[in-house]
């Protein structure tokens, strides 16, 4: 399938989107309400899923999810034109606006600094945060060796990420600088909700969610 897609082209889109990326904090006010977003897969189908949470409380305050068919197939470093386009399209479906999203994807920590939670963030103008479990580029000195640890990961001169151990008896996780915050303050909130889980607690509700929506559907 990928001698129909025009490859060079799309790295064009991804070297300007990362061009466009924004290392700052913008989100508006205190943290307040962060969307995780997964996607699972169903066939020629896939299912995207996002769960609003509370900062501070941790409440579920929405989750929606939507299906439809994949335009485009799985090749590696371009997830973001596979599972970009319906992450934003559910992003502009719910009620309440997070200030930050969370994705299960790569930020800046990508061949092209250019991951998923990248092209998502800057298409929509939002603060975002990747979160991958597989390191798609980087190198970095040693594991880290306590629970909320966490190294640099560092590519091209630049450090465009941090390799956090989450859980106990797990491999690290991959936490990358989306869109509009600074990798000091993603590593803050993705600390913030690991409560037990190797994933942060907005993607594994949103993963729990998605996955729950395909085993119905296999029924």
């Amino acid at each position: 399938m990928r001698q129909n897609y025009d490859l060079e082209r799309l790295r064009k889109i991804q070297r300007d989107i990362a061009a466009r990326v924004i290392l700052e904090d913008r989100f508006e006010g205190s943290l307040e309400r962060v969307a995780g977003f997964d996607t699972a897969f169903l066939d020629n189908e896939a299912i995207a899923g996002a769960v609003t949470v509370n900062y501070h409380t941790m409440q579920v305050m929405e989750k929606k999810a939507i299906r439809q068919k994949m335009a485009f197939p799985y090749i590696p470093t371009f997830l973001s034109f596979r599972e970009g386009p319906l992450i934003i399209k559910l992003m502009k479906k719910l009620e309440t606006k997070p200030d930050v999203l969370m994705l299960d994807s790569q930020g800046i920590a990508h061949p092209l600094f250019c991951g998923c939670a990248s092209y998502v963030g800057v298409m929509l103008n939002q603060p975002t945060i990747g979160v991958a479990k597989s390191k798609l580029c980087g190198e970095y000195a040693q594991n880290p060796e306590k629970v909320g640890e966490w190294v640099p990961l560092e590519y091209q001169g630049r450090t465009v990420g941090a390799v956090l151990l989450s859980k106990r008896g797990c491999n690290p996780i991959f936490v990358s600088v989306g869109h509009m915050i600074t990798l000091e303050t993603t590593i803050k909130v993705v600390k913030h909700f690991l409560i037990g889980h190797k994933i942060p607690e907005p993607i594994r509700l949103a993963h729990d969610f998605t996955n729950k929506i395909r085993r119905e559907l296999l029924k």
